[in-house]
């Protein structure tokens, strides 16, 4: 990444949406192609933490492996052609295959990637809670709804990176939201 003057156009007061103070991410994403290492700041500042949360599916070191993919995202960024949503899939593509090679070596390896109570410690436990919930899914319908709400990406970025059809993601997000409900009225108070 190259160092950029913080006065251009994207981080300046032109950089905001219709959302007052939100930032224009299609500005931020343009820039942090060309180098700017403030854009890509703040758009690693955007994404992080969902794509831990996400990460945390595969692994119990979640920060570890989104570091790793923070790496990679940063070595390829350049080539990278887009809009912000195009982005978001981009690098949740990259963090899911990240993922599934994290698994894949473990599994070579013998070493199991099961979570445990310690692995789920936050300032925030009804998410905490939730996230608990939500590694109890089956890995396809967990993928799914972290994909679709935590990661915010819609039915077909969504099918693009897990290799579905829409329609399909569809389905597999009514199953998990529903089993999802299900056991977070057994666990209680989500009435």
């Amino acid at each position: 990444m190259h160092a950029s003057d913080d006065s251009s156009p994207g981080l300046g007061g032109s950089a905001t949406s219709a959302h007052a103070g939100e930032p224009n991410y299609d500005l931020l994403v343009e820039e942090a192609v060309r180098g700017s290492d403030t854009a890509f700041t703040l758009l690693w500042r955007h994404y992080q933490p969902r794509m831990v949360r996400y990460l945390a599916t595969f692994t119990n070191e979640p920060e570890d492996l989104c570091s790793e993919v923070w790496i990679k995202i940063a070595h390829s960024i350049k080539t990278f052609q887009g809009d912000a949503p195009a982005f978001k899939g981009w690098i949740y593509t990259i963090a899911r295959n990240s993922a599934i090679d994290l698994a894949r070596k473990k599994s070579r390896a013998g070493i199991s990637v099961e979570l445990s109570e310690e692995d789920w410690v936050g300032e925030n436990s009804s998410i905490v809670e939730i996230m608990d919930v939500i590694r109890r899914l089956p890995q396809e319908y967990a993928e799914i709804i972290l994909l679709r709400i935590v990661a915010d990406l819609d039915v077909n970025d969504v099918a693009e990176i897990t290799g579905k059809t829409a329609s399909n993601v569809r389905v597999l997000t009514h199953r998990g939201l529903k089993q999802l409900n299900q056991m977070l009225l057994e666990v209680g108070d989500y009435k």
